[in-house]
């Protein structure tokens, strides 16, 4: 049902988007029955319980191994199989869909006046490594009954994610027309544009069209949304503390994120937030307020490879 939201909606706090996305995020109850060795991930729907005795574990035979909501690491696997258990039942990844909008966007070898899109290539790695089951699709222009069609395509989808929109644009008075935009900023910085909806009892992600501004709004949002969905732990980021080179001034009406590089205990802030800075960042600091050099701050690496 289509609410009465005003395209430019109010501006909300990062928890107040979250609290509100995730209200939406009933835990999938769809299932899998998958062997132990694609297992690395996944959420148990059921109790994993033993079929053979681990002596030397002290598990005995029908024992509880792991718990129903448990997320399986590699070396449960092995447990697992000590246990005589082969195969898992475990909760379907959640379904996110991720459109691109903008009418200058193509998939390759961009010309005079076009956009190669990277916004929501790089959201679709993002989010199968935060456990979701992606569809992403070519870019939509600008033009409402496509953009309209393609917001219901994916509402078969847990979670709709439209990049490269902005506040007051076609795609955001599209989602108004066909559910309810519950704000069109959300206080981060990179990514103040980044809007929040639902459509159906399905949340909607709004992100601007900055490939850095998305990424940001993702990690903050997406990320725990896609943890709510699949029924599995939000682990914090891999960090580490370091002592700030230089100071960082910021506004207090936002939480801000800034890339650093980081180097034998310290932390130096990049300048800019455009995609190539942000790629050479080691991690990202948040920020509430102002922070002088000299300062310890904590570093938290987003891009975390194992």
């Amino acid at each position: 049902m289509a609410g009465d939201s005003p395209i430019e909606a109010a501006e909300c706090a990062l928890e107040t988007a979250r609290r509100e996305l995730g209200s939406y995020a009933v835990p999938v109850d769809r299932t899998d029955r998958i062997p132990i060795s694609v297992a690395v991930g996944r959420v148990l729907a059921t109790d994993a319980t033993a079929t053979e005795a681990i002596p030397n574990a002290g598990i005995d035979a029908d024992a509880v191994v792991f718990e129903r909501g448990h997320q399986l690491r590699p070396a449960d696997l092995g447990l697992l199989k000590a246990a005589g258990v082969n195969e898992v039942l475990v909760r379907q990844r959640p379904q996110v869909g991720i459109v691109p909008t903008g009418d200058e966007l193509v998939e390759f070898d961009a010309g005079p006046d076009e956009v190669v899109e990277t916004a929501g290539f790089t959201l679709a790695q993002y989010a199968d490594r935060w456990g979701g089951k992606v569809t992403y699709r070519n870019p939509v222009a600008d033009d409402a009954p496509a953009l309209r069609m393609s917001v219901q395509r994916d509402l078969t989808r847990d979670v709709v994610v439209l990049t490269g929109t902005e506040p007051g644009d076609t795609t955001r008075q599209v989602v108004a027309e066909l559910g309810e935009l519950l704000a069109d900023r959300v206080a981060i910085d990179p990514g103040r544009e980044t809007g929040i909806a639902v459509v159906e009892n399905r949340p909607v992600l709004l992100l601007p069209p900055s490939p850095v501004d998305a990424r940001v709004g993702a990690v903050q949002l997406l990320r725990p949304l896609l943890k709510a969905f699949g029924d599995g732990p939000l682990a914090p980021h891999p960090s580490q503390s370091a002592t700030l080179t230089e100071a960082i001034d910021t506004d207090l009406s936002v939480r801000s994120f800034v890339p650093v590089t980081s180097a034998q205990g310290t932390a130096t802030p990049l300048d800019g937030t455009d995609l190539g800075t942000a790629t050479k960042a080691d991690g990202w600091v948040t920020v509430e307020d102002s922070v002088a050099a000299g300062e310890p701050v904590t570093v938290e690496n987003w891009d975390y490879l194992p």
